[in-house]
């Protein structure tokens, strides 16, 4: 294998900033709506809000907040403060994290932990989670030594909470509960499957690294939102990541839990070792400064104002496409989007490949996520997805009737869409 080898000379700038253009060539053209999600963006004010304040704070390590770093500790205790306010958890408290991954990663360890102590007895851990949740619960679980159950959902795309009942066995430690699933953009029933937590003496996680940082605001402007958040009794901990509809920069993401009683269940501790007492609360002990930087500093500029205005604009076009892609012969919507992700399936999979309508709209520069159950596809909206509406419903309109003739796109169109 022939291996690139280090320059022996360095490379001015210029040089290196063309090449690197060069290389982005084929990438997503997000800035035009061409994704289906990866990139949530909210503006180019923002962006460089982002850009200033993680730059100012780009060398400085967040594993050191509170000691080297007390500015980076005075930022992420105001945006802890911020979700905690957002989410109703008059006691909650937390950790910014590096993405919904790490924050899913160590709520599970603390759900793992505290159940050592209040659920004596159990050796193999097991935590029910709905089929719709994100596969990060099963990569934690594997990592963790937590067997992971899932359920199949209802008809609606939501959770079932009488078939999660129904999985509890004596090993189970924990419920799952979205808000949203990525997958049909829908909120799981939390108050049921809190009262069904609370019940049984088991933690529940909610998951709303998608939505966390924006169903608040949709509640607030009269849309469609179930409860979620610490408001319902035997939510334990709740994932919201910033880097989505908070509009922070990547990666930012939040855990918060109802309590400190539960958060002390997070940390890693160690002592033995030359330089006495080590602390972590995360997965890194470097953290990146300027992501906490940004955050607070997007938070800050928005302010509860600018993301009213900015949800209320993409919530009205959310519905512009709900209404569109519905209108598309062979196309319906899944369920009832709670948010921003909408999601939809072929009518008719026996005539209409959704592979072919993906490869299709491939072809014509869209990256639109795939769905295999049901066989469809699905878009988290952003602000360049208004400019782009027209263009990707004709687009998608015409891919859905090749597919539905029988017609097949390239071959490399496939196999860069799936």
């Amino acid at each position: 294998m022939k291996r690139e080898r280090l320059p022996q000379t360095g490379c001015a700038w210029e040089e290196l900033e063309s090449r690197m253009h060069a290389f982005a060539r084929n990438d997503v053209d997000w800035r035009h709506g061409r994704n289906a999600f990866h990139v949530w963006y909210g503006g180019d004010d923002l962006f460089d809000v982002q850009r200033r304040a993680y730059t100012m704070f780009m060398q400085e390590n967040g594993g050191g907040a509170g000691k080297t770093f007390p500015s980076l500790k005075i930022m992420e205790d105001a945006v802890i403060d911020y979700g905690a306010e957002l989410l109703r958890g008059d006691d909650a408290t937390g950790h910014i994290t590096s993405g919904g991954s790490e924050s899913i990663f160590v709520a599970l360890k603390a759900a793992r932990d505290w159940a050592r102590k209040h659920l004596r007895g159990i050796r193999e851990p097991e935590l029910v989670v709905p089929y719709s949740a994100h596969p990060t619960f099963n990569r934690a679980g594997q990592y963790l030594g937590i067997r992971i159950v899932r359920v199949p959902v209802g008809e609606d795309f939501r959770a079932d909470v009488d078939a999660m009942e129904r999985a509890i066995s004596p090993a189970t430690i924990g419920l799952v509960g979205s808000a949203v699933c990525f997958p049909y953009g829908v909120i799981d029933p939390i108050a049921e499957l809190g009262a069904l937590a609370q019940a049984r003496g088991l933690w529940l996680h909610v998951d709303a690294c998608v939505s966390g940082y924006s169903a608040p605001f949709g509640r607030a402007l009269g849309y469609d939102t179930p409860e979620f958040d610490f408001s319902v009794p035997g939510v334990a901990s709740i994932s919201a990541d910033l880097h989505k509809y908070g509009f922070c920069a990547k990666g930012t993401s939040t855990i918060l839990y109802r309590n400190f009683s539960l958060a002390a269940y997070q940390p890693f501790s160690f002592a033995d070792w030359p330089l006495g007492r080590f602390e972590n609360p995360n997965v890194a002990s470097t953290r990146p400064g300027g992501s906490i930087a940004a955050a607070w500093a997007v938070m800050n500029y928005l302010g509860r104002a600018g993301y009213l205005r900015l949800n209320e604009r993409l919530l009205r076009l959310r519905d512009r496409y709900i209404e569109d892609i519905g209108a598309i012969d062979g196309l319906a919507v899944n369920g009832r989007p709670h948010s921003l992700i909408v999601s939809w399936r072929v009518t008719e999979p026996e005539r209409i490949d959704a592979e072919a309508i993906v490869g299709f709209m491939r072809q014509k520069g869209w990256f639109l996520g795939p769905m295999v159950d049901p066989p469809g596809m699905l878009i988290g909206l952003s602000v360049p997805h208004e400019a782009a509406r027209e263009d990707l419903l004709a687009d998608l309109a015409w891919a859905t009737d090749e597919a539905r003739q029988g017609r097949r796109p390239s071959a490399d169109a496939l196999q860069s869409a799936y």
